[in-house]
């Protein structure tokens, strides 16, 4: 949260890429999160699924960017670095539901960031979605509503964690998003 904006005409659109590092010189990408459009205080829905070996020193980066460039989003080359927060995965585990550090770019505050965290044993139960509105309130002037869905689930301490969104389903009082896991 708190993100700086380097966007002119709008908000910076933010995403985070997560590199890990353990014995190795080199960050080894794990993954990135959705692109959220013109916000600075962006809640991310992407989880990462990572093994915790206790006994090893797992380094993490997250890097948050401001990704100018929607159709090359993981080439890092043509996005701007909002900033920076490095961690261990030990780190994260030990602080609980969740862990919230200070974004670094070139050394100087740049923001915000909250890693929420959970151990998860070893589960199969998948469940499949099929969602749908009806008669919605329409929230544009010009035109129709662009709904769509977010899901959280409750955390312990009851905190709200968002773990899923879906894409809009543009101008429509009455969506039917597609199916989903």
């Amino acid at each position: 949260s708190n993100l700086k904006n380097l966007d002119h005409f709008s908000k910076s659109d933010p995403a985070v890429f997560l590199y890990s590092r353990g014995r190795e010189v080199e960050w080894t990408k794990v993954g990135r999160t959705e692109l959220i459009e013109n916000n600075l205080n962006p809640k991310f829905s992407t989880t990462f699924s990572m093994e915790y070996k206790f006994e090893e020193v797992q380094n993490l980066q997250f890097a948050v960017h401001d990704v100018d460039d929607k159709h090359h989003v993981d080439n890092i080359d043509k996005q701007q670095l909002l900033g920076t927060m490095e961690c261990t995965l030990a780190e994260i585990m030990a602080a609980g539901v969740h862990l919230t550090k200070s974004l670094k770019l070139q050394g100087k505050p740049a923001g915000i960031i909250t890693i929420h965290s959970e151990e998860v044993r070893n589960s199969n139960f998948i469940v499949d979605f099929q969602l749908s509105a009806t008669k919605l309130d329409k929230k544009d002037v010009f035109g129709k509503s662009d709904p769509y869905i977010e899901i959280a689930k409750v955390q312990e301490g009851g905190e709200f964690t968002l773990v899923y969104r879906s894409q809009p389903i543009m101008k429509t009082l009455s969506p039917k998003w597609p199916a989903f896991e």
